[in-house]
């Protein structure tokens, strides 16, 4: 006869699994029932491992148990029994193996006596394993426990040689288990034989994403985890059907699979599939230590979402995977001083009424995105790959002036590969037709490669304190204008290039700065909703950019650079102050056709803008959706163009000065 495994009392303990299948640091029994383990007891234990991995089973056995017996209380007792259950585990397959054998020697009491004792080894091996579901703490943190399958790892030691043995320790588990489930009867309907699986090639899944060269070995058994998780739950539902499992029983083996399930997803970066299945855990297991595990997930992610929020997420089947979905919407009101731009000492054309106007701003923006990692495609060269397409509407809307009504509708794709840690190579590809007083204006396709470069402080760490980013950047963009033209030397079509340089300077975090923590100390109640404007920071930003524009016609043709720079200043009270600027130098290379002398126009400009802004909503602060970012900001922009070109009338047509103020109000999600 065969043995069906049916542990079914334990099911709301099978948190703590884990732990006894790995940990990055000791592994703990129940708190009430634990003691102090000497130095020789570890020496001890760790000497018996490696008798276990030298092929010694009986002599790790021999020590298993000769340390169960003189510390029964252990907190090393879970990784004793998990040890013992794998000898048992080999050693009835050993057997299995030697009644095939007399099988075909048609030695039929060998093969029952090879049979009978394969059964006595797998009896013992899952007594043991179920003993480890009873024993092992249910309270531990999983999400630093579950890191590496090979337990001998129970003081934290990250040398090549420890890293080595517990890669080896977790191989031949799974190797072990596998052998298990495909090649005997009993472990054919052993629920808890593809449970273990799964949770094996889980913790290996986690030790192969990390490692260089093993891509496809992380890839092959977070595949082959998820389908040991779709067996081990097909066994449960049958055992449930036959009479084996209650459906409450049923149940509970669902809910620990759910959570497996979630961290299956964690480890592919799909927190968004991740997020429901835990709170199910939390609900159908509440009270137990699986619902305490699974809520300090949730907690951790909660804590990423605060500072960095990923975006709504668009389910899409495999093998595309989930795409991540951002938009903005912007209103405002503004009064412009010169909507038409018109030149100093230039009398106003006819057909105008004035050239100031008040004017209304809306627009609306999106973006579609797909992260790929390395983790997750592990034919991708580099750390992550970003695809992504997105589009819009400008308007504008001038009551007095509707010659100068602007509608503008960009689309846009886009690549972001990142080689290298903190290193991104972009190029952006964007297709606008605007309308001027709701005419054909122009049409425009642009295209823009990035290189940025984050920069941190010294040392290997990831999460240092970043010291700022630089960009330089080239587009090309070629117009073509749509308007009637009196003069072909008039005609703007042509090709605009510009190469630029720009680097931002991180100065000082807003909750770093004195002023800042003066005002959480007064404000404690508004620390916690206030901790992602805390990451704001005090920065300030430099570039410079060469400007060439190549024209059909000669009026427009120039060489040209500008000087560009920023400042932004986190507030109390959720305010935050911004100041630009930009002197830009054009230098015409025609002589102008409405020059009176003929020279060739040369033009310098000045642009200030200066806002406050107020934060509504920053994002990861609302719970029910944490990329909501609502803000209004009010200013003036502010620019000064000097030209040396005079008409005939004495006129200067291209010299203006023009001041734009209001306040618009910017939603994002």
């Amino acid at each position: 006869m065969s043995i069906s495994p049916r542990w079914t009392r334990y099911y709301p303990l099978l948190a703590g699994l884990g732990l006894a299948l790995g940990a990055a640091g000791p592994v703990m029994a129940q708190p009430a029932a634990s003691s102090q383990p000497s130095a020789g007891a570890f020496v001890d234990l760790n000497r018996a491992i490696k008798a276990y991995l030298d092929g010694e089973g009986d002599t790790a056995a021999a020590t298993f148990e000769q340390l169960l017996e003189t510390d029964p209380q252990a907190e090393y007792r879970p990784t004793c029994m998990y040890y013992l259950g794998l000898i048992a585990l080999e050693d009835g397959l050993r057997h299995s193996g030697a009644a095939q054998t007399a099988n075909k020697a048609q030695d039929r009491e060998a093969e029952l006596r090879e049979n009978n004792a394969a059964r006595v080894s797998f009896t013992r091996a899952q007594t043991y394993f179920e003993q480890i579901v009873e024993l092992t703490d249910p309270t531990a943190e999983m999400v630093q426990a579950a890191l590496l399958l090979g337990i001998a790892q129970l003081a934290r030691d990250d040398t090549p040689e420890r890293q080595r043995e517990a890669l080896a320790l977790a191989e031949r588990a799974e190797e072990t288990l596998q052998r298990y489930v495909s090649e005997t009867e009993q472990g054919a309907i052993d629920r808890y034989g593809h449970f273990y699986l799964l949770v094996a090639r889980y913790r290996l899944a986690l030790t192969y994403r990390d490692m260089p060269g093993r891509a496809g070995a992380y890839l092959q058994r977070l595949n082959r985890a998820a389908d040991n998780l779709q067996q081990a739950l097909a066994l449960a539902a049958a055992d449930r059907d036959g009479g084996w499992l209650t459906a409450t029983e049923y149940e509970d083996f669902k809910t620990v699979t759910t959570y497996y399930d979630a961290l299956l997803a964690l480890v592919r970066r799909d927190y968004q599939a991740a997020r429901p299945r835990l709170v199910t855990v939390t609900e159908r297991a509440a009270g137990t230590g699986l619902a305490q595990n699974a809520q300090g997930i949730i907690d951790k992610l909660d804590e990423v979402e605060a500072s960095q929020p990923s975006r709504i997420q668009l389910p899409v089947p495999a093998p595309i995977g989930p795409w991540e979905f951002e938009g903005w919407l912007r209103i405002g009101n503004w009064y412009d001083s010169n909507v038409i731009l018109l030149g100093k000492q230039t009398t106003l054309p006819r057909g105008y009424k004035r050239k100031d106007d008040y004017r209304l701003d809306l627009s609306a923006d999106f973006n579609i995105s797909r992260n790929i990692s390395k983790s997750e495609a592990p034919w991708l060269v580099g750390e992550s790959l970003t695809i992504g397409f997105g589009g819009g509407t400008a308007n504008v809307w001038q009551p007095n002036i509707a010659q100068f009504d602007v509608n503008r509708y960009p689309a846009r794709a886009y690549l972001n590969w990142q080689p290298i840690p903190d290193l991104y190579l972009g190029v952006q590809y964007e297709y606008s037709y605007t309308q001027l007083g709701h005419e054909p204006f122009i049409t425009s396709q642009r295209i823009t490669p990035v290189i940025s470069k984050e920069w941190r402080g010294l040392g290997t760490d990831r999460n240092q304190r970043s010291l700022g980013r630089t960009d330089l950047y080239y587009t090309q963009d070629a117009r073509n204008y749509l308007d009637r033209l009196t003069d072909f030397r008039l005609n703007r079509d042509g090709t605009y290039r510009a190469l630029g340089l720009k680097h931002t300077f991180h100065l000082v975090q807003a909750k770093d700065l004195p002023y800042m923590q003066d005002y959480y100390a007064a404000e404690s109640h508004q620390r916690e909703r206030m901790s992602s404007l805390g990451e704001d920071w005090l920065k300030f930003d430099l570039g410079f950019e060469f400007r060439e524009e190549r024209t059909v016609g000669t009026e427009f043709e120039l060489g040209g650079d500008a000087f560009i720079w920023g400042l932004h200043v986190p507030l109390p009270y959720r305010f935050a102050f911004e100041l630009q600027g930009e002197f830009a130098w054009s230098d015409y290379t025609q002589p102008s056709i409405f020059d009176y002398d003929r020279k060739e126009r040369m033009d310098f400009m000045q642009r200030y803008n200066l806002g406050v802004t107020y934060t509504f909503v920053a994002r990861g602060e609302l719970p029910q959706m944490r990329t909501l970012d609502v803000k209004l900001r009010t200013g003036i922009e502010m620019t000064f163009q000097n030209s040396n070109i005079w008409n005939r009338l004495g006129e200067n047509i291209y010299e203006y000065d023009r001041a734009i103020y209001g306040a618009q109000l910017e939603i994002g999600f």
